[in-house]
C-alpha cells in the first residue's frame, strides 16, 4: 500500500455578498444567499488519452473506490479583498 498526497489550490473571484461563515461544529463554508457551499474532492476519470477527452464521475464504482481511499481531507477558506 502507498500513500498519495493531492494538493489542490483554487482561487475564485466572488461577489461581495458571498461570505465565509462558520457552521456549528466549526466547519467553514461559503454562504451564497440562503445556501451553504463546501468544497470537496471530486475525482474525474476517462479511458481516453486524447487531449480533448471527456472527463466525468459517471463511473460510480471507480469514484466510490477512490473516495473510499481518502483517509483525510481538509478545506481552508480565506477571503482576500481585491482593490
Amino acid at each position: 500500500m502507498k500513500k498519495l498526497t493531492v494538493r489542490i489550490h483554487a482561487e475564485l473571484e466572488i461577489p461581495n455578498d458571498w461570505e465565509i461563515v462558520e457552521l456549528e461544529g466549526g466547519v467553514q463554508v461559503l454562504k451564497i444567499g440562503d445556501q451553504f457551499v463546501d468544497f470537496d474532492i471530486a475525482p474525474l476519470a476517462t479511458s481516453s488519452s486524447e487531449a480533448d477527452a471527456t472527463w466525468s464521475d459517471e463511473d460510480e464504482a471507480l469514484t466510490e473506490r477512490i473516495l473510499d481511499a481518502v483517509t483525510g481531507l481538509e478545506t481552508e477558506l480565506t477571503e482576500v479583498a481585491i482593490h
